[in-house]
């Protein structure tokens, strides 16, 4: 009895089953142990590990394993399973942005710093960082804008994530001013012209700075020279902030005019003295402004008679704001003219009873001055007598004004 025992019936095995991992770094060891197996024979049946055999690799965690086991049975007879190990990361990176700010000027914003950014990845692969071009929003000035600054992580797959810095850019700081100094002139004609250019300013950032100039503000004014100018400067930068100064010019004329009266006179009378005229005084300001001249007084002096004494006469020069001063003309009344008188007619008569008795009031008189003349007998004055009734009388009379 021949009996043939052949063994040609491969065992049979069951792999692992199919698994997708994320990482290079998940894929598992291989596993002959963990393989279920049979033989028709009922004897031990050998798994042993063949290869991973990878394909469609198109980045080092994006690939495909081809896991291979054979079991073998006692007499060799053998079979395999693959498994299909898929490895892919499509898990991005991770990222942390930088703080949003807040800066004052366009001069401030950062530079962007990649390096500065914070990253990792579910399969602890190099990481790469880049930034995008500045995003600028919500400009309403040079230096009031938000920048947008985004960053984009890349793991090597090509899995990205971004984030976003916000950079607040908003001057609210206000340019610097500095006014023109404070001055004080005489007149309203030396108040210099407003000049922008003499205004010294400065801003926290670097900007074209403009200056304006309101209406001049006048106060505590007392007469046309006599009062207070508020000189208001306003600083405005780029973004609109504004600072004012104020410069005070102050116009203060305490400069009396000058006057020249006119020239000192000597007259003979009372009636020639010739009466005050302020319209003949010759008066100027130094403000340009209308001088009034008013006669003050006449004050009398060294009076000796009617005729005879010295006037101090008084102009006065008064300005706009009221600062005067005043001139004196010297007028000398001094009457030295002697008065006219007429005597009575020569008379002769015959006999010594007949002489008239002396009589100035029959005297005509007259003075330059048109005052009163005394006229008084002096004396008598007997000449080449030859008897009581043969002899000639100078018979003198004098004329005597008030001075």
């Amino acid at each position: 009895h021949i009996i043939t025992v052949y063994d040609a019936t491969v065992p049979t095995l069951t792999c692992l089953p199919d698994v997708t991992v994320s990482c290079a770094s998940d894929v598992p060891l291989p596993n002959p142990n963990a393989i279920t197996s049979s033989d028709n024979c009922s004897e031990t049946v050998n798994v042993t590990f063949v290869n991973d055999v990878i394909s469609n690799q198109i980045c080092a965690n994006r690939y495909t394993i081809t896991r291979t086991y054979r079991a073998t049975d006692v007499c060799g007879n053998s079979a395999t399973c693959a498994q299909i190990i898929t490895v892919f990361d499509n898990t991005p990176p991770t990222l942390t942005c930088l703080p949003d700010i807040t800066v004052s000027c366009a001069a401030d914003v950062p530079i962007p710093n990649i390096g500065a950014i914070t990253t990792s990845d579910n399969c602890n692969g190099v990481v790469t960082v880049t930034v995008a071009p500045d995003v600028i929003s919500n400009q309403t000035c040079a230096n009031r804008y938000v920048v947008t600054r985004v960053y984009t992580a890349t793991d090597v797959c090509g899995n990205t994530a971004t984030c976003a810095q916000h950079i607040t850019v908003f001057d609210a700081i206000p340019p610097t001013i500095t006014c023109p100094a404070n001055i004080t002139v005489s007149c309203a004609e030396n108040v210099p012209a407003p000049n922008t250019n003499s205004v010294l300013t400065g801003d926290n950032c670097a900007g074209l700075i403009s200056v304006i100039v309101a209406p001049d503000i006048i106060t505590n004014q007392t007469c046309a020279n006599r009062y207070t100018i508020t000189r208001v400067y306003t600083a405005i930068d780029v973004c609109g902030n504004t600072a004012t100064c104020a410069q005070i010019i102050t116009v203060f004329d305490a400069t009396v005019p000058t006057l020249a009266c006119l020239p000192d006179i000597t007259v003979s009378c009372v009636s020639e003295v010739p009466t005050p005229n302020p319209a003949a005084i010759t008066a100027s300001d130094n403000c340009n402004g209308t001088v009034t001249v008013n006669f003050v007084n006449d004050v009398i002096s060294n009076q000796t008679c009617a005729n005879r004494y010295t006037i101090t006469r008084t102009y006065r020069a008064t300005d706009v704001c009221g600062n005067s001063a005043t001139c004196a003309q010297i007028i000398t009344v001094f009457d030295a003219t002697v008065p006219t008188l007429t005597c009575l007619p020569d008379i002769t008569v015959s006999c010594a009873s007949d002489v008239p008795l002396p009589n100035p009031t029959a005297i005509t008189a007259s003075d330059n001055c048109n005052g009163s003349v005394t006229v008084t007998f002096v004396n008598e004055a007997i000449s080449n007598q030859t008897c009581a009734n043969r002899y000639t009388i100078t018979r003198t009379y004098r004329a005597m004004d008030v001075c």
